[in-house]
């Protein structure tokens, strides 16, 4: 059964912008359920590792509970970045 045009049965607008989706959002508050609950837990045991997994272990569930930082871009009428060292 194709589409038809103006049909008023399709949602043409999706989903509003910033809207959560429920699993996620459910998913991502019993992660970090279980590791608030195993959290005394988990700093006994980082004793016991090298740095290296210390540092894995780290990376693989901050992932899930900090928020993703998105990158920025700039145009080139603001000002220089202090990085920027084409002014040195």
């Amino acid at each position: 059964m194709p589409f038809t045009k103006n049909d008023l049965n399709i949602n043409t607008k999706g989903r509003a912008k910033g809207a959560q989706n429920k699993n996620t959002s459910e998913i991502k508050r019993l992660l970090v359920n279980v590791f608030e609950c195993n959290l005394s837990e988990i700093v006994k045991q980082q004793d016991k590792l090298t740095l290296n997994e210390r540092l894995t272990l780290n990376r693989t569930l901050l992932q899930y509970i900090l928020p993703t930082l998105k990158s920025e871009t700039y145009s080139n009428n603001l000002e220089p970045s202090i990085f920027d060292t084409s002014n040195w």
